[in-house]
């Protein structure tokens, strides 16, 4: 027994060190070169104040196309040609479907792959009866507070004018890049991007372009955000979900409601939905998930680091800790999501079916087989069928994080936002970048903007904003990152 005790402690005791030793090695956060700091004088003022012109352009995207209003989208094109004509000299304008957006800023060295990249114009509309609730109207562009308020503000117009603004600046100053670059500006993201860059996604790929890197919105710069984790980190996002709603149906024989079965069609749908909603899909930290908490551990208290440090050991803890949050747990597992349910005419009338649609972001590990197997499986009950409503699309492949538009995108975050931890991540919601499947390999999701606690709802929500300081960060970010992807270095 005292052998077997003995042996015991002794296992104990390695087990230790090596726990120890791998959270020494991860023990200080690895030095990394911030980029040097442009000597371009930057005007967050005046930079914010045009951010605030461009929200007031009402370019909305609706599911319906005939909502839309194509009259806003020509106003935005004109504002921004007359309010950047530096940079409308330098690059040239194509126009796709009327109203997206792609401009080449030629390099003078044409074997070199251009870099991309991307945002969009088009915004999601306001709540009806919610414009009360904002602080100032919506599409004011208001500059008050140390803010800019509007829709756009955060998605994706922010962004975009932080692009133009150092490609106004760059190309005043006579930027002559060795390296093209381009940049496209959807004008339907927001419902998917069909006519879009999903278009002008095919035009490269026809005209043969290979990208050397795409850089679009996704991840964010999270101040405050990520649990364990003091101050900012820029998340990157180097792969997104995939994304299909299913059809759930109950049928059942009608009648009147003052006598009903034991079941209704309502009643079964409503079991068929919490049997799925209690059988999540299975979980794991893998790929980007892993990239990421393996970012983060040098950064984490001691404690959070030794777990994150010895994933091989606490695996099953942190999935469990990260489970418990929506948020992380999204970068887990396919979610899912029942939005729509429809039945019945009538209060008093029995209806012989019941429908919802349940929405899934699907895990990269998974694909649309396995979302229709696991529903089937979950629900198992032959009275409701399940049918895709809307196929939506895979997920996307995973991009390297030793590339250079990676190394890159992370040198200019440490630039803009010293202090700043950057980390790999997964986008859970859908992209533009998308498109680009096929043109590139090296595809990452990241805006410049600052989001903390409270912020999160603003997006697609009431009194989106964002601060003065972060458009002039923003913009600095944007000219740093331009000067550099046209150097021509490889």
């Amino acid at each position: 027994m005292k052998k077997i005790l003995a042996g015991l402690g002794a296992l104990v005791l390695v087990l230790a060190v090596i726990v120890l030793v791998r959270t020494f090695m991860v023990a200080a956060p690895e030095s990394r070169e911030a980029a040097k700091e442009s000597d371009i004088a930057i005007d967050g003022e005046a930079a914010a104040r045009r951010l605030g012109e461009a929200i007031q352009f009402k370019t909305i995207s609706h599911q319906i196309p005939s909502q839309s209003k194509g009259e806003e989208f020509v106003k935005f094109r004109d504002w921004l040609e007359a309010t950047y004509p530096a940079f409308h000299a330098a690059a040239q304008r194509e126009i796709v479907s009327d109203y997206s957006l792609l401009f080449t800023w030629k390099g003078s060295d044409e074997s070199l792959d251009p870099v991309l990249l991307m945002s969009h114009i088009d915004v999601v509309p306001v709540i009806p009866g919610s414009e009360g609730s904002w602080e100032h109207p919506p599409f004011s562009g208001t500059v008050a507070d140390g803010f800019i308020w509007g829709r756009g503000t955060i998605d994706n117009k922010g962004s975009l004018i932080a692009m133009v603004e150092a490609a106004e600046m760059l190309a005043a100053r006579g930027l002559k890049p060795k390296r093209t670059i381009m940049f496209a500006f959807g004008h339907d993201e927001e419902v998917g991007g069909p006519q879009g860059n999903q278009v002008i996604g095919q035009l490269m790929k026809e005209r043969g372009i290979r990208l050397h890197f795409v850089a679009d919105e996704g991840g964010i710069v999270a101040d405050n955000l990520m649990p364990g984790i003091e101050g900012k980190v820029a998340l990157i996002g180097i792969a997104e979900k995939g994304y299909i709603s299913l059809t759930l149906t109950a049928h059942a024989q009608g009648g009147h409601s003052s006598m009903p079965p034991r079941e209704t069609a309502v009643g079964t749908l409503a079991k068929a939905i919490d049997r799925l909603q209690k059988d999540p899909f299975e979980g794991g930290i893998e790929g980007p998930a892993a990239q990421m908490i393996d970012a983060l551990a040098p950064h984490a208290p001691f404690l959070q680091r030794m777990v994150f440090a010895n994933r091989w050991l606490f695996g099953p803890m942190i999935e469990n800790l990260m489970s418990a949050s929506p948020t992380s747990d999204a970068q887990l597992r396919t979610t899912i999501a029942p939005t729509m349910l429809r039945a019945g005419l009538k209060e008093n009338v029995l209806p012989t079916s019941a429908t919802g649609i349940v929405n899934f972001r699907i895990h990269p590990r998974n694909d649309f087989d396995d979302v229709v197997a696991h529903v089937t499986e979950a629900i198992d009950d032959p009275t409701v069928t399940v049918e895709i409503s809307n196929p939506g699309r895979l997920p996307s492949t995973v991009s390297p994080t030793d590339s250079e538009g990676y190394e890159l995108l992370e040198r200019h975050v440490l630039g803009a936002f010293p202090g700043a931890a950057v980390a790999p991540n997964l986008v859970v919601g859908g992209t533009d970048s998308r498109h680009y499947g096929e043109v590139s390999d090296n595809i990452y999701r990241f805006i410049p903007i600052v989001l903390g606690p409270g912020d999160t709802a603003r997006f697609h929500g009431t009194n989106e904003r964002i601060t003065v300081e972060n458009m002039e960060k923003a913009v600095r970010f944007y000219v740093g990152l331009i000067e550099d992807a046209t150097s021509g270095a490889e």
